[in-house]
């Protein structure tokens, strides 16, 4: 009697392959996230103590950006976290990553999830998405260099503006709406705040405001040299640009702004290979696997290489998961540098949204 082979899984029964792997390792979100800013504040400091410019100090000061690129990315594993979850995980991030270098909770949980809506995924109203694919190259450059600005731009943010929207509505609903989210999409407006994110909000932005006080009255006085401001300059602005970076591999960036199924949102993603050490250091906590991400949303992101493998191993050779893989960074910037070389203006859904 001749056996035959079980069917070859598709694409749409794929979380048959995955389905004991969405449990939160609890431990491992705390020991990874505290020893990631433990680094990152050791590195600035030690930095800082060097008071002189020179290879250790770069060191020092690559370290904290790595230390602190990682920290702050647990912003991506908060937006996705369900009610009880994590207990007092976000309160500690927010006190040890979020507050001190000026990006809260607030910044990417409750928009972040707008970027997995079908309905809204490389939309106009998709924070996360631009159609850098159709805006030519040198837009691509700019896309990055911007970085340089964002250091100064949220201690402005949030040194002043803030106080001063506190006073003055129609700079609250500028405030919330343009500089309240880590969008990359300069067209996206955040609603307004209501209830207990109101106030959350209010209270986050008063700690932030604090800490900046702080800080300025320490430099003021001498008891903190200056030179920590260059520092901290220095790592908070590398850590903006390899961000950047990272994002600009997340996707080929090549929907005209239209709705797309799930799986033209998949082929539109990435997952970035190459060597491990590096790529864990630039694509933190999961994030090397962007496109898996897309398709499992919830997984936590201790578990997506397994995710990864599995399904790499499961899934058919004609499988869309298949072409979603990439060698490395280079070779996505690269699809996206040809893409972007003919192409020099916005889609016309896009024009047509604003």
């Amino acid at each position: 009697m001749n056996e035959t082979s079980a069917p070859s899984p598709s694409l749409l029964d794929f979380r048959k392959l995955v389905e004991d792997l969405y449990q939160h390792d609890v431990v491992l979100y705390w020991v990874d996230m505290v020893l990631a800013a433990l680094v990152g504040w050791g590195g600035l400091v030690a930095a800082v103590e060097r008071g002189v410019f020179d290879l250790v100090t770069a060191g020092f000061m690559l370290a904290s950006a790595f230390g602190f690129l990682r920290a702050v990315l647990f912003i991506h594993e908060l937006s996705h976290f369900r009610r009880g979850v994590m207990p007092g995980f976000s309160l500690a991030w927010n006190l040890l990553v979020g507050v001190p270098l000026l990006v809260p909770s607030f910044m990417y949980v409750g928009t972040h999830t707008d970027h997995h809506k079908r309905t809204l995924y490389g939309t106009i109203r998709d924070p996360e998405y631009l159609p850098l694919a159709s805006l030519g190259r040198g837009r691509m450059i700019r896309f990055v260099l911007e970085m340089l600005l964002v250091p100064p731009l949220l201690v402005i943010r949030y040194g002043l503006l803030t106080p001063l929207s506190w006073l003055l509505p129609p700079l609250r609903r500028l405030v919330i709406g343009k500089m309240s989210a880590l969008a990359i999409n300069p067209d996206y407006d955040r609603a307004l705040p209501t209830g207990g994110e109101a106030r959350r909000f209010v209270l986050l932005e008063a700690l932030i405001l604090a800490w900046i006080v702080v800080v300025a009255i320490m430099l003021a006085s001498h008891r903190w040299p200056l030179q920590a401001l260059w520092v901290w300059y220095g790592i908070t602005a590398t850590v903006a640009i390899i961000n950047q970076v990272r994002t600009l591999a997340a996707h080929v960036y090549s929907n005209d702004g239209g709705e797309i199924s799930t799986i033209d949102q998949l082929l539109d993603s990435c997952n970035v290979r190459g060597l491990p050490i590096i790529t864990e250091l630039c694509f933190p906590v999961g994030l090397r696997y962007h496109a898996l991400h897309h398709l499992l949303a919830d997984m936590p992101y201790h578990n997506l290489g397994k995710a990864h493998r599995r399904l790499v191993a499961g899934l058919p050779a004609d499988s869309p998961y298949h072409r979603v893989n990439y060698s490395g960074l280079i070779a996505v910037a690269r699809e996206l540098w040809r893409r972007a070389g003919g192409n020099h203006g916005l889609p016309e859904a896009w024009k047509k949204d604003r």
